[in-house]
């Protein structure tokens, strides 16, 4: 037997070997879940259709990312964290599973403005909130919009004072407590689907949600008086487990997060959807209060001497955020004067 040909078969069919597995490597797809409970036609599923249109199209195809509903926000953080689903999309309460120092975000009456709340969020809570998500296996990727709380009433309540001893309802989040609470309510814990039977059968007469979502629900029609007080916001968090992220190349990771919807952008196309659903609520004889400075003060005057309690009780995770807010709202008021 010819050993020198032999040989160079051997070789040649190590080599084609070799270039098939590059380029099965090159050609390699990951393909994600990102899972949250924004259903079309709410506009918080557009946007995340957007955000996983944007890392498929940034990472060439390497990775193909695809909206799931996953209707239980903490069910589905714990899958994400599990690697049974590669990403997620929630509000701050809904990664408190995982995350439950994200909470501070979303305190009553933590910020002051909405430009306030841009500049402390994207220059001083970021970093802090990405180093406690990795800590938890969770590459926190952006912290986009998913809008404030307003109150709505079957009553006009647009003075605070009018829902003293009233029933109102309290979600499971302890933020939620210590807001009714603060306004001297009668709070009712209800889970999100027993709320709009709660109003009713008048177990309840108020509740607070973000106005894009409260009128989509049967409590536009028999609490139909919202009322803007933007007194507890929700940032949009998208993560991604860090085993899949860990699984794609640093050239391609860099692309990804270069690629994002810029937040800004995000949060300015999700305030002006909002105004045009308000108009709209208005036209079919709903009742949008909103309300001048000294209004918003009598609301804000009633929470914000609890607020430091409420976070300190939080715990040192808690706190190390908290104190990065404080820190960028120091700055933002330098910077504004």
């Amino acid at each position: 037997m010819d050993f020198s040909i032999s040989r160079s078969v051997t070789a040649l069919a190590v080599g084609v070997a070799i270039s098939v597995f590059a380029m099965q490597t090159a050609t390699a797809q990951e393909n994600w879940k990102l899972a949250t409970l924004m259903q079309h036609p709410a506009f918080g599923a557009t946007l995340d259709d957007e955000f996983a249109a944007a890392i498929t199209r940034s990472s060439g195809g390497k990775v193909v990312v695809e909206r799931q509903f996953v209707g239980n926000e903490q069910e589905m953080v714990s899958q994400v964290v599990r690697g049974r689903l590669e990403m997620g999309g929630t509000s701050a309460f809904g990664s408190s599973v995982a995350v439950p120092n994200a909470t501070v975000m979303s305190v009553p009456n933590i910020w002051d403005s909405d430009a306030q709340r841009r500049f402390v969020t994207d220059k001083y809570a970021f970093p802090v909130l990405a180093k406690q998500f990795e800590e938890k296996g969770l590459i926190l990727l952006a912290v986009h919009e998913a809008g404030y709380n307003g109150v709505f009433c079957k009553i006009n309540c647009s003075d605070p004072a009018s829902l003293k001893g009233l029933k109102a309802r309290v979600s499971p989040a302890a933020a939620s407590k210590m807001f009714w609470s603060a306004l001297h309510t009668n709070g009712v814990t209800l889970p999100i689907s027993e709320l709009w039977p709660g109003l009713e059968q008048n177990l309840v007469v108020a509740g607070d949600l973000p106005f894009s979502f409260y009128m989509t629900t049967p409590g536009a029609q028999s609490a139909p008086h919202f009322v803007v007080t933007q007194h507890l916001h929700h940032p949009w968090l998208y993560f991604v487990n860090k085993g899949a992220w860990d699984k794609v190349d640093a050239a391609t990771r860099q692309k990804i997060q270069a690629s994002l919807p810029d937040s800004n952008s995000v949060r300015d196309r999700w305030f002006a959807d909002e105004k045009a659903k308000m108009k709209d609520f208005i036209s079919k004889n709903g009742k949008v209060y909103e309300l001048n400075n000294a209004q918003k003060a009598s609301w804000q005057g009633l929470v914000k001497p609890h607020v430091d309690a409420f976070v300190d009780k939080l715990g040192p995770g808690a706190m190390e955020l908290y104190k990065a807010i404080e820190k960028g709202k120091e700055e933002f008021k330098k910077q504004k004067s």
